[in-house]
């Protein structure tokens, strides 16, 4: 048992340390804005005119959508995000195409570190605010960055097949 898994760990060296490493730039992150917010007694810090750092807790999914407050609303979307994950690591292990497992392991590490806000928290930091004129983007943070990405990249791979077609080793 304990051999096969430190064979899993050298055969997927690449793939824990990119997933280690965004994960752990979005908790920093996180921690560091947490901090700096809450000891300053700050609502938001306006940077220019359309950039703002505000803490923002998401009870919800992605957007703010279905809101729980109680712990076992929160108890299901933190177990529902576990399930998904562990799918999605399924898909990274079977994977053989580049993209794919770039794009797995962005959606991963974003989902991932969000679970831990919750298990933490109770609810997910969100800190990044954009407006333009009278349009309000909401409210965001680096995993959700991550997550949005690895979509958009899957997405572009729909609509242009022949990158599938890429080996893994190139």
């Amino acid at each position: 048992m304990h051999i096969k898994f430190f064979r899993l760990l050298e055969e997927y060296k690449k793939e824990i340390t990119f997933f280690a490493v965004l994960f752990f730039l979005d908790r920093l992150l996180k921690i560091y804005l947490l901090n700096f917010l809450l000891e300053n007694q700050l609502n938001s810090i306006r940077l220019n005119n359309f950039f703002e750092v505000v803490l923002v807790w998401n009870k919800g999914i992605s957007y703010g959508l279905f809101p729980q407050e109680s712990y076992i609303g929160q108890l299901i979307i933190t177990l529902v995000s576990f399930v998904i994950c562990l799918w999605i690591t399924k898909f990274i292990v079977s994977s053989k195409v580049k993209y794919r497992k770039i794009t797995l392991i962005l959606i991963l590490a974003g989902a991932t570190s969000n679970i831990f806000d919750r298990l933490i928290y109770g609810a997910v930091a969100d800190f990044f605010h954009f407006e333009i004129a009278s349009y309000s983007w909401y409210v965001f943070n680096v995993a959700d960055i991550y997550i949005v990405s690895g979509l958009i990249i899957l997405i572009y791979a729909f609509i242009y097949p022949n990158i599938k077609n890429e080996p893994l080793n190139k």
